[in-house]
């Protein structure tokens, strides 16, 4: 193994939990931000879709911002490293979403919005992945 491919794999192990704190911050940004681009009115119109667009606007703003760095740094790999980035986030909101008591439509958006972030954010870096390797190793155009 030469040593700049030794290096390269040295840099993606260690910024492997960066990468992790990494998703859980940027996830965390993204729904501050879909709350303060579509906010719920005070009379409570139409809160339910509201707040089923706001978790998907965060999932779609994750995706956006992590899947060419991740298929960038991990290539092939990137797919399986944007599931593990998920696993902080799934891990601290998951306890509070399937507690006792909550209302079923209440825990239906937030497994909605968990799923959408999961979903995408392993879509998105999937394609970007084949997106960048397949520009790499082939010679269609």
């Amino acid at each position: 193994m030469k040593l700049d491919t030794l290096a390269r794999h040295a840099l993606r192990v260690v910024l492997l939990p960066a990468v992790m704190l990494g998703g859980f911050i940027l996830y965390g940004q993204s729904i501050g931000l879909a709350d303060v681009l579509m906010p719920v009115p005070e009379d409570r119109r139409l809160v339910l879709p509201i707040l089923i667009s706001q978790g998907f606007l965060a999932a779609t703003l994750s995706a956006a911002a992590a899947c060419f760095p991740l298929a960038w740094l991990y290539g092939r790999a990137a797919p399986g490293v944007a599931a593990l980035a998920t696993l902080p986030v799934l891990y601290t909101t998951l306890p509070d979403a399937l507690q006792a008591g909550r209302h079923p439509v209440s825990i239906s958006i937030h497994a909605f919005e968990l799923a959408s972030f999961v979903i995408l954010l392993v879509g998105a870096t999937w394609l970007a992945s084949r997106r960048l390797t397949g520009g790499r190793n082939s010679s269609h155009g």
